[in-house]
């Protein structure tokens, strides 16, 4: 049995914002590539629109509230790379092609993304930041319709772009342009690898590394509005302001601690474009939990899954605000054979039975099987004894990792590894789980004599955290 982990970038914060009920943290991660322009889509349901009015009303009232105690960030601190002033947003081309033309030059750029993604399939592009270590732009892509010289940049080996917890920000140039991301440093992944800890926000980077404060309060506010007030302005070019600087004294710790190359890796796993397909399984495992299901069961779900994508992709909105999982769930034990049966399911929405009511029935009817990814185990209960095992092997990965400035979360989880040593408990010596890529390394380097019984953890504490002694060298 391989131990595998399942890390997703993008599953965690995402830079210094929360979600917006109605939506969700990836939606720019749901699907493949769509036509360039997204052309809204109207139903003339009286219950969408009121959802839509409705998620509309909500962000009108962040939106006031995030202007009534934005906390101001205070003078822009006079720092190395780290640009002065806030531009208002670029609406010409003309304008554009400058700021493209000194990026190209400077070789290197942050890069970020402001967006509203709780009312449309494919979150809506409202502003896009660029900065590089001297200058600062703001682009306005509602006044810019071709945003292909960004996209190019993003996907030029020869540019490095820098983003924090930004793999949904990548997602446009897969589906654009038809290209994947290269040369992407991702900030919260190298913090990991840096000493700080995993998942780490945009606000505590940049306090860490650069010691500034970032300003708070504009977590939810009508991007797509205009003109953009001052404290919007700054609060998104603050997002990208500092990176650069940070970057700089991260790699050098990173080269340091001899991590750079395993960082570099960890980054390039988010512009896989596997990533920003449509992920039918993950979903299907997500709605069954724990429950037991049949493999008909199973199938039916994951049919039914890809109805509700492919009817919110052609409404244009977010699936799960289309139809929520309860209403998944309950499709697939009522099983409705007949329109009247479906629209008189408990929560159906009128519009989505009038609609789309026959691509769910064909799902529930259909006989087709679709590959099906295996079930996910559920974890056997541990004796006491286990506990105490696991306990403590995992505590000295989690140390070892800490003590090589190795944020243990990187890793992996305790779950997979539980697993791990049960199913090998009776092997003496116990084996090291067997990881692939660096995190298979660091097992290796740092922890195989130990698992031997062939040497003993040791461990320092200097400075207010666990150092490695220098016998405890990683292993040859």
């Amino acid at each position: 049995m391989t131990w595998t982990t399942e890390f997703h970038p993008q599953h965690h914060c995402n830079r210094r914002e929360a979600v917006l009920p109605g939506s969700t943290a990836s939606s720019s991660l749901r699907s493949t590539r769509l036509s360039r322009v997204q052309c809204p889509h109207t139903m003339g349901s009286n219950d969408q629109s009121s959802k839509g009015r409705s998620r509309r009303r909500l962000r009108d009232r962040q939106h006031q509230a995030s202007h009534d105690q934005a906390l101001d960030p205070g003078d822009i601190p006079e720092l190395p790379m780290v640009p002065r002033g806030t531009p208002d947003p670029i609406t010409e081309k003309s304008q554009l092609s400058h700021a493209i033309e000194h990026i190209r030059n400077a070789g290197l750029f942050a890069y970020d993304t402001e967006f509203i993604g709780e009312e449309t399939y494919f979150p809506r592009l409202c502003l896009i930041q660029l900065s590089t270590a001297e200058q600062l732009f703001l682009v306005d892509p509602l006044a810019i319709e071709d945003l292909d010289p960004i996209w190019e940049l993003i996907a030029d080996p020869d540019v490095q772009t820098l983003v924090h917890a930004g793999q949904q920000d990548l997602e446009p140039v897969y589906r654009l342009m038809d290209a994947r991301a290269r040369n992407v440093v991702d900030t919260q992944i190298a913090a990991g690898f840096a000493g700080l800890p995993y998942p780490c926000s945009l606000n505590r980077l940049i306090l860490a590394k650069c010691g500034a404060t970032l300003g708070k309060g504009m977590t939810f506010t009508h991007w797509d509005r205009r003109p953009l007030s001052a404290m919007q302005r700054r609060y998104a070019a603050d997002d990208v302001r500092y990176l650069p600087l940070a970057w700089s004294r991260m790699k050098d710790e990173l080269e340091s601690l001899g991590h750079l190359d395993w960082m570099h890796d960890e980054c390039e796993q988010l512009c896989d474009p596997d990533a920003f397909k449509t992920d039918y399984s993950s979903q299907l495992n997500r709605l069954q939990r724990n429950r037991v299901m049949k493999t008909s069961q199973r199938a039916m779900l994951h049919r039914l899954v890809k109805a509700r994508d492919e009817a919110a992709r052609s409404d244009d909105v977010p699936p799960r605000s289309l139809i929520a999982d309860e209403i998944i769930m309950g499709l697939m034990k009522k099983k409705p054979d007949t329109s009247e049966a479906l629209a008189d399911l408990p929560g159906m929405p009128k519009h989505v039975a009038r609609h789309h009511g026959q691509a769910l029935l064909d799902a529930i009817q259909s006989d087709f099987m679709p590959e099906l990814p295996p079930a996910k185990p559920r974890l056997a209960d541990e004796t006491v004894e286990q506990r105490v095992m696991i306990d403590s092997l995992w505590s000295a990965i989690s140390s070892t990792a800490l003590a090589s400035g190795l944020a243990p979360p990187l890793l992996g989880s305790r779950a997979p590894f539980a697993q791990w040593c049960m199913d090998h408990e009776h092997e003496s010596p116990l084996p090291l789980p067997e990881l692939p890529g660096w995190r298979g390394e660091f097992l290796r380097t740092r922890l195989s004599e130990f698992m031997a019984g062939e040497r003993t953890l040791q461990l320092g504490w200097q400075d207010g955290r666990l150092t490695l002694p220098d016998d405890a060298s990683p292993q040859d």
